[in-house]
């Protein structure tokens, strides 16, 4: 008898180690991980013209400073004006205005006005260079220096370079005679940095006034990374299908004042540092939902095998490998809203007992997520009475996309074409985009670059000397006109 149960114990496990290496096998063959030879993809671009136009546009500086900070009309004027010398037969095809003074919205008509239009996003505005920190850098900040085999400068990243890339793939298009069938919009705004509260908003809301309806937009986001996913053999293409939302809670103690020789229990620094540590100590629970299994199933392939078999099972494997992915903060970032004190302000002399003191959160909202939510959490979380918590500004997490349509299926069949045997998954924009303002008139929204990411490459964005490889900007202005003739030309496909 006891010989009957092993053997059919030894049966049992046979057959679940053979289900689960079919399931590993049916995530798909691991890619070659090698990137294609610029020179098969990119050779009908011209690398002197495409640096010297990012250099231009680097140096003309159209900073975003803060929402109640004036906007450098001229900049904006000369970087439109910039755009118009550089790329006439864009121009010429495409109908340009002006939204707001300085936001840039292109149409080029279709010829199918039955089928929805797409729309292309980048913006014009960078983040401001830290004072002090101008002589770190390798080369001027604002100076476009051409050197290396890169264009280095404030922008260069994000997101002039993206911005820049989409202009020569729209002007070779122009050139070449192509004839869109649906309409294909581009939209460059001028306050990303803030927001785009005046710049994406203001376009969307006129579409929207039109009656327009979107397919897609494609924005800035993700793109293809190399290095960054441990233990994964090449580059992986990342399609954003959702961005976070975020909230900033501004926690306020109160206290009874005095002279600090003669302190009560509790004063109001002790409480706004207790209510901080008591929401670090306390995150958000780290999840493996439908839409982060879907990212890991999609990176599976370019693993090694033993992890390969783990992310295919996550029925049996999943705690194990959460409790992995929450090690590092870039992955665990994706699986939970996350929890960042920024601020803490009390007291104004070490003698005097202050009567009060404030800090300030500011939480990255997973899509499963609510802003309520998340400022009704952390009053449960700090429960005292002395300590008030106001949301002082917050947006909503993006509803997520499909990743059956056609417009993410062209995303990452034109990676393929450009870019070699290189995996693609869907994933999460951790940060804000002007995306944003678009999901309301767009069936989907996707936030993907098609620039090569090295892990050294996510410090320089808002960071000391940023640069892009003028490799990268050759391809991407491949990437994006085989996109559009893909996704617009005489025959789409319509979801």
């Amino acid at each position: 008898m006891l010989k009957k149960y092993a053997l059919t114990a030894g049966a049992g496990v046979v057959l679940l180690v053979t289900l689960m290496t079919l399931r590993t096998f049916g995530l798909g063959a691991p890619p070659s991980g090698e990137v294609k030879p610029l020179a098969q993809v990119a050779s009908a671009y011209d690398r002197t013209g495409i640096a010297d136009r990012v250099s231009a546009a680097i140096q003309i500086r159209t900073i975003s400073l803060a929402r109640t900070a004036p906007t450098n009309a001229p900049a904006f004027a000369a970087f439109a004006d910039l755009l118009e010398a550089s790329y006439p037969a864009a121009h010429a095809k495409m109908h340009r205005e002006r939204v707001n003074r300085h936001s840039l919205l292109f149409r080029w008509q279709g010829s199918d006005q039955t089928l929805p239009p797409i729309g292309f996003l980048a913006h014009m505005d960078v983040v401001p260079v830290e004072p002090g920190t101008e002589d770190e850098w390798a080369h001027h900040p604002f100076g476009g220096v051409i050197a290396d085999g890169r264009v280095y400068g404030r922008g260069a990243l994000d997101n002039k370079g993206q911005l820049i890339a989409i202009m020569e793939a729209v002007e070779r298009l122009a050139v070449t005679g192509f004839k869109p069938a649906r309409d294909v919009y581009l939209f460059f705004g001028h306050d990303e940095e803030i927001g785009g509260l005046r710049g994406a908003n203001e376009i969307a809301k006129l579409l929207k006034s039109r009656g327009v309806n979107l397919s897609f937009t494609l924005d800035e986001g993700s793109g293809v990374v190399d290095g960054i996913i441990p233990g994964a053999r090449g580059p992986i293409a990342l399609i954003a299908t959702a961005e976070k939302g975020y909230v900033n809670l501004n926690m306020t103690a109160r206290a009874d004042g005095g002279h600090s020789s003669t302190p009560g229990r509790e004063t109001a620094v002790s409480r706004a540092g207790r209510a901080v540590v008591t929401l670090i100590d306390n995150p958000h629970p780290a999840e493996l939902d439908e839409n982060v299994i879907a990212f890991l199933h999609g990176i599976a392939p370019a693993m090694p095998f033993p992890m390969r078999f783990a992310l295919a099972n996550l029925w049996i494997t999943g705690p194990a490998v959460s409790s992995m992915l929450v090690k590092s903060p870039v992955t665990a970032a994706s699986l939970r809203t996350t929890t960042a004190p920024t601020i803490i302000n009390g007291g104004v002399k070490a003698n005097i007992l202050p009567q009060t003191a404030s800090a300030v959160v500011n939480y990255r909202v997973h899509p499963r997520d609510t802003v309520e939510g998340v400022k009704s959490r952390a009053e449960k979380l700090i429960n005292d009475p002395f300590v008030t918590v106001d949301l002082t500004t917050g947006a909503p997490a993006s509803p997520q996309s499909s990743v059956t349509s056609d417009g993410y299926r062209a995303i990452v069949t034109t990676t393929a074409d450009i870019y070699g045997g290189i995996a693609s998954a869907p994933s999460l924009t951790l940060q804000g985009t002007d995306t944003k303002h678009f999901v309301s008139i767009a069936n989907d929204n996707y936030r993907f670059t098609p620039f090569i990411y090295q892990k050294e490459d996510l410090g320089r964005i808002h960071g000391t000397d940023e640069f892009v490889e003028i490799d990268t900007l050759l391809r991407a202005a491949s990437w994006y006109e085989a996109f559009i003739r893909r996704t617009a030309g005489p025959s789409p496909r319509d979801d």
